[in-house]
C-alpha cells in the first residue's frame, strides 16, 4: 500500500503481471490466485498475463477484449 494519497482510476484495467501465452483476468481476492497460479505456470515456460480490472462499473472492456484477441506467441 502506497504510504501517499492516490487515486485508482474509475473504469481503467491495470496489467498487473506481462505474459504471452495466455490471459487472465481476475479482481479483488481472485488476482491474488491469479497471481500465484500465473507463477506456477510460469515455473512450466508458460508466461501468463494477469488483469486487474479494478473496478467492475464500468468494466474496461477494451483493455480485456484486446489483450484476449491477440494470438497466442505459440
Amino acid at each position: 500500500m502506497p504510504e501517499e494519497d492516490y487515486i485508482v482510476p474509475i473504469g481503467e484495467g491495470i496489467i498487473r503481471r506481462p505474459g504471452k501465452d495466455v490471459t487472465i483476468v481476475a479482481n479483488l481476492l481472485m488476482l491474488y490466485r491469479a497471481l500465484a497460479a500465473a507463477e506456477t505456470l510460469a515455473g512450466k515456460g508458460i508466461e501468463a498475463e494477469v488483469i486487474d480490472p479494478r473496478t467492475l462499473v464500468p468494466l474496461d472492456k477494451d483493455l480485456i477484449l484486446i489483450r484476449c484477441a491477440r494470438p497466442a506467441a505459440w
